[in-house]
């Protein structure tokens, strides 16, 4: 009531409601929208402390990026913090009213991933072939919440255009130390490694995982590269991953229209004849724990190793 931000940093939904409002407080023309869904997606904090710059449009997602584009129209940042999977009505405002018109807008696609017990019709992984499909988007997948807050800051006061920043259901699993390096993307390397697995968000720490257990256990020498900006894909870095012989690609999403696809298109253009493995969705998702599902689709650490193994074996 006293519009006061808590620190508690529970969730990736809390964590970019918290981190918007300190950049509301540097930037007065930070602006949030909801579609009736303020505390679901952590903005509470910043309808508290910011209420003549907060808009609840109600539910109409269609309206609230038509109305964010109004926003950016006038001098204003809007950001429009929604789930994965009800984004999916505005996607003509997406292409017509932000994209079309060039204006610069932040969409926090929350529930990005697998979440759980949600429901099949609250999986939150069609946003990635939807979006790479409109000319002019960037997208962020963070890993973690120092992440986050450095793709939010890059997003609301540096890019131009509309960005996208997609972040998974629950709290920050990274084991590392906090993060103070950021880059569009990291490779992870291992002396002699011929071998490229390519992740990017959540499922990031289980595929480290993997290739320490992978070198360490079975002398299988494995490089990690990790996209944080997974689109438009860096062109200096498509060229590096060409390189390898063999590339693991584990995607926390469709398979049709995603990433992998995109960078396996990508790499053949640079020359890549070895082999290309894709391990991501196909159908509908059927409602489990986050774990379950993980599993299911070959994305938690001991499916990982299990694929390599599998594959290198097979030869």
């Amino acid at each position: 009531n006293d519009g006061v931000v808590p620190s508690e940093e529970d969730c990736f939904s809390s964590v970019c409601g918290q981190t918007l409002c300190r950049f509301a407080k540097q930037d007065e023309t930070v602006c949030a929208i909801t579609a009736a869904m303020r505390q679901g997606t952590g903005l509470q904090f910043f309808a508290a402390k910011y209420k003549e710059r907060f808009f609840d449009v109600g539910i109409a997602e269609q309206h609230a990026v038509t109305y964010c584009a109004g926003l950016a129209s006038m001098g204003m940042v809007p950001v429009f913090a929604v789930y994965s999977s009800f984004l999916q009505r505005a996607y003509d405002q997406i292409v017509h009213d932000a994209a079309l018109s060039g204006c610069h807008m932040v969409i926090g696609i929350d529930r990005a991933g697998f979440v759980g017990e949600d429901g099949e019709t609250h999986q939150g992984v069609f946003d990635v072939p939807m979006l790479t499909s409109v000319p002019g988007v960037t997208i962020f997948s963070p890993s973690g919440y120092d992440e986050l807050k450095y793709d939010l800051r890059k997003a609301v006061g540096e890019l131009d255009g509309l960005v996208c920043l997609r972040y998974p259901r629950g709290k920050d699993c990274t084991e590392r130390e906090t993060q103070t390096e950021f880059s569009d993307y990291s490779f992870t390397k291992c002396d002699g490694a011929e071998i490229l697995l390519v992740s990017y968000g959540r499922t990031v720490e289980n595929v480290i995982r993997a290739a320490g257990i992978l070198e360490n256990m079975y002398s299988v020498k494995c490089d990690v590269l990790k996209l944080n900006r997974i689109w438009p894909l860096d062109s200096d870095m498509v060229k590096e991953a060409a390189a390898y012989k063999k590339i693991f690609f584990f995607e926390e999403g469709m398979k049709n229209g995603g990433i992998a696809e995109h960078l396996l298109s990508a790499v053949c253009g640079e020359g890549f004849c070895g082999k290309f493995s894709i391990t991501a969705v196909e159908g509908f998702i059927k409602q489990a724990s986050v774990a379950s599902q993980l599993k299911k689709y070959g994305l938690d650490t001991d499916s990982v190793i299990d694929k390599v193994k599998e594959t290198l074996q097979g030869e």
